[in-house]
């Protein structure tokens, strides 16, 4: 278990701290470089002693490994240094937000314990399409963590923003998976203590599903943008018929002739910036040709400009039709970092008066929106799917009458699912002819859960229910970041799937 406890704190703690004590080394040699950064990380015995900040400052990996049996709290994320303040060194100072030297990964605490880890991590797919790396069971719930692939610096270059960017990622994490799982605590600090791995608490590690620090930023900004576009239950009717354009608003103007804004890694710059009036000029209803002409202008006049198929690259997502506009919260965030920190929403924005018209119940419209549709067809395969049989056989036009869905709209949204790979479908024809049909969700549930033994005879009845190869049915589930490496979860998460 040690060398697995190894890899599990390498993984998060990625080159936040030296490899090896500074003094009084066990494993290294002469010749060895100490590789790593002058980090310092902070660790707690108990609970109580870590309310009364009592605690011990640990530099290298090597101190984290001596010590893993007496731990129960660190931080994951790195500071520049750690002080201790009594003579006795018992009480420590500097895990505090403006002394971080590196965020690591996001943590998530769940103050709930009525879903299982199993449950935890197909709710976690299912709200922010990736899984934890690793999930301790607390004495009330869990701790989800999400790893880095690299981790974010804190540099005094980038004015410290990275931290104010990243609380911004852990809240739309938090936000996002609270609709799926009860009882996570919204309100905590987004990079202080947590609880301690230990071969006891693990009851869930992945190495495999790490994202980039600049992919968390994009995903996002893509959730900020959903909250602004998705305001499902109402809109506002303007008193004037006057026509409001996201270019006419002040805040365009000032990025637009900003020429300082720069590209940085973890910071909202150039890209985000050159993106977000890409998303004012198409909800303006500017032509692509139109937004390009003037954005090679604005990337022309920048102090550090972007490369041209970078810049086209950027213009062609604004226009690819997933966004409505650019968000609010994102221009806010710009500004504040580019323009000034005291910039308000008045100076940003056009006031508008009116009044919020809500959207009619879903009963009382004559059609329905296909998410909606969406939401029925998987929340029928989950009602009608159980552990060792995760799909079902159906007609098409008992299909359509169970969901009181027209035919056309049922034929897309099997095809879009299939695509996305968030259903199995197999057509049989003939007179007997049916649907063989699988929600992949129900399908994971049970690949993490079946009992070894039973695995193989279950794989087998999938390739013969939807009539496709092994390799297949693995592609998908490694598409879906589920591991096949073994002996490093808990018994019920032994995920190989042969």
């Amino acid at each position: 278990m040690k060398w697995q406890l190894t890899e599990v704190y390498e993984i998060i703690l990625k080159d936040g701290l030296k490899q090896f004590k500074f003094l009084n080394s066990k494993i290294k040699s002469i010749d060895k470089n100490n590789l790593g950064r002058n980090g310092a990380i902070f660790g707690f015995r108990s609970k109580e002693l870590m309310n009364q900040a009592r605690g011990f400052i640990l530099t290298s990996k090597e101190a984290v490994l001596d010590n893993h049996d007496q731990l129960s709290h660190w931080t994951p994320n790195c500071y520049c240094y750690g002080k201790y303040t009594d003579s006795s060194r018992q009480h420590v100072a500097g895990h505090s937000e403006d002394n971080l030297s590196q965020i690591n990964c996001f943590v998530v605490d769940v103050d709930d314990n009525s879903m299982h880890a199993g449950e935890l991590v197909l709710a976690s797919y299912d709200a922010i399409r990736t899984f934890p790396t690793l999930i301790l069971q607390t004495n009330s719930g869990y701790q989800l963590y999400y790893c880095l692939s690299k981790p974010a610096y804190v540099t005094k270059k980038s004015e410290y923003k990275v931290v104010k960017v990243a609380k911004m990622i852990s809240q739309n994490i938090r936000e996002a998976l609270a609709k799926e799982i009860p009882g996570i605590d919204l309100g905590c600090n987004h990079f202080g203590i947590c609880r301690f791995p230990n071969k006891e608490n693990i009851a869930y590690f992945d190495k495999e599903p790490v994202a980039s620090f600049g992919s968390w930023i994009q995903w996002s900004m893509k959730q900020n943008a959903d909250k602004h576009e998705d305001q499902i239950n109402k809109k506002v009717v303007m008193f004037d018929k006057k026509e409001y354009r996201q270019i006419d608003e002040p805040w365009f103007e000032l990025l637009l002739r900003n020429v300082k804004i720069i590209g940085q890694k973890s910071v909202l710059g150039r890209n985000n910036t050159l993106f977000t009036l890409a998303l004012a000029y198409y909800s303006s209803k500017k032509s692509y040709t139109a937004c390009l002409y003037n954005l090679e202008q604005v990337n022309e006049n920048l102090d550090t400009p972007l490369k041209q198929s970078e810049l086209e690259k950027i213009i062609k997502s604004a226009y690819s039709g997933k966004y409505q506009g650019a968000s609010r919260d994102f221009i806010r965030e710009l500004c504040q970092t580019w323009i000034s920190e005291d910039i308000t929403d008045k100076e940003l924005f056009v006031s508008r008066k009116g009044w919020w018209k809500f959207k009619k119940h879903r009963d009382d419209r004559k059609y329905s929106h296909q998410y909606e549709w969406e939401e029925d067809l998987l929340n029928y395969l989950k009602e009608h799917s159980y552990m060792y049989r995760p799909y079902l056989t159906i007609t098409k036009k008992a299909l359509i009458e169970e969901l009181k869905i027209p035919k056309t709209t049922l034929d897309k949204l099997l095809k879009k699912l299939t695509q996305e790979n968030r259903i199995f479908m197999r057509v049989k024809k003939g007179r007997n002819g049916h649907l063989f049909l699988a929600s992949v969700r129900a399908l994971m549930a049970t690949i993490i859960n079946v009992k070894r033994q039973e695995r193989e005879s279950f794989i087998k009845a999938l390739q013969e229910s939807f009539d496709f190869g092994r390799r297949i049915i693995e592609g998908i589930l490694k598409s879906l970041q589920i591991s096949q490496n073994e002996g490093y979860q808990t018994q019920l998460f032994e995920v190989d799937v042969g």
